[in-house]
């Protein structure tokens, strides 16, 4: 069978996202000081509190949790995930308003799968998330880009671009990450965010919000999230992976009633439900106020190593790159200098120097991100930051020269 010609059309859509695969890839790679992967920390978590959870769900629900469960999610955990985005982002919606996913991923797929058909238009940020691009290619949607500054998204060009796309090509979709966006690490102001909802309202287009990161803030002053400013025009994704623990594959999507049956549906012809037992029990770790805890100790980490390394680039590359402070999250997003190309320097990066990130480029829906990488500070030991940062300096000598 020559699966090779079979599956090469889906192939070629999906080739730029190989960089996912290749980032989780380099975990296995000791040798290699990786600044790649967007992982949490390991020593961040609970353990001793994860498994007094675990026991005690195995304990008293073990025939349950091990079992098959409803759809849509674990009724208890679906209710304190209402209760937290009250609470914590001033989003007031129901358990009918919830669905459980296998993470903040799956949920995108979802969404892609209810509200997308082959050759809708979906607006993102140049750059986005790779592997929220990589869902949309693989639904064979076009991607209209819209350019991300210092700032985060563009409400200028966003409208522009609207506007240009006219009622009969009208996109299905705008995709933002308003928080310490991945990859830029870029927070939109709240006059962006005001605009920017205002902006989709005018023109019908629903807003997939991505709150992956927005707990994870080191300075400045928590923003509304744009679900909070628009209810009913924003399709709200979160995950446990980043305040929690990724290995549990859960996450959630919330949006109106209406959609979310919609999405209930979907889901039955993906997993049928999210992990039943790994429900359970990050709701047993999140009623004794764990996954708080657990933010408590994880953002001072991430501080300081963020600081480490701004600290360290400003020191070993003055003059050779630039970059945006973020607020908060997991990356910085570096600028090299005209003309350089991140691709090929990540691949003498890994094979002469032991170090590695990821290349602007998977980054992109269409050309772009060369001359830009994204270092991640999140999963690397604190006291490895100054040896990645000496051999990316290394990788980076044909680089030197003034900034661009």
């Amino acid at each position: 069978m020559d699966w090779a010609a079979r599956t090469a059309a889906r192939n070629a859509r999906l080739e730029v996202s190989r960089a996912v695969t290749e980032i989780l890839r380099l975990t296995e790679r000791p040798e290699v000081i990786s600044f790649a992967g967007g992982l949490p920390d390991p020593s961040a978590f609970l353990l001793e509190e994860f498994e007094d959870s675990a026991r005690r769900v195995l304990r008293e629900r073990g025939g349950e949790a091990l079992n098959y469960g409803p759809t849509a999610g674990y009724r208890p955990l679906r209710r304190w995930i209402t209760e937290r985005m009250a609470g914590r982002e001033g989003i007031q919606l129901g358990e009918e308003n919830v669905l459980v996913t296998s993470g903040g991923l799956e949920a995108l797929n979802l969404v892609a799968m209810a509200l997308l058909e082959p050759g809708s238009t979906v607006l993102v940020g140049a750059p986005s998330y790779l592997a929220a691009l990589h869902v949309f290619s693989s639904h064979q949607c076009r991607m209209l880009p819209v350019p991300v500054d210092d700032e985060g998204l563009e409400p200028d060009a966003l409208e522009e671009a609207l506007e240009r796309c006219g009622a009969d090509d009208r996109p299905r979709l705008l995709y933002v990450i308003p928080s310490f966006q991945n990859p830029s690490g870029a927070t939109l102001s709240l006059g962006r965010r005001r605009r920017i909802v205002e902006i989709c309202g005018r023109y019908g287009v629903p807003i997939v919000e991505d709150h992956a990161y927005a707990d994870l803030r080191y300075e400045g002053d928590p923003l509304p999230p744009l679900a909070a400013l628009s209810p009913d025009g924003v399709i709200f994704v979160h995950t446990f992976s980043k305040i929690c623990a990724p290995g549990l594959r859960l996450g959630w999507v919330a949006a109106a009633r209406e959609l979310i049956e919609t999405l209930v549906l979907c889901k039955i012809g993906t997993d049928q439900c999210a992990n039943t037992l790994g429900q359970r029990i990050v709701l047993d770790f999140a009623r004794r106020g764990a996954i708080e805890r657990q933010l408590e100790r994880a953002v001072p980490l991430y501080r300081r190593k963020r600081d480490r390394l701004e600290a360290e680039l400003s020191r070993r590359l003055p003059g050779v790159i630039r970059w945006s402070h973020p607020e908060g999250g997991f990356y910085l997003w570096l600028r090299l200098p005209e003309g350089a190309d991140s691709e090929s320097l990540l691949e003498r990066a890994i094979a002469e120097h032991e170090v590695a990130f990821v290349a602007g480029p998977p980054f992109y829906a269409g050309p772009g991100g060369r001359e830009f990488l994204r270092l991640s500070y999140s999963f690397i030991a604190e006291d490895r930051i100054e040896e990645g940062v000496v051999r990316l300096s290394r990788s980076l000598s044909s680089c030197r020269g003034p900034a661009a």
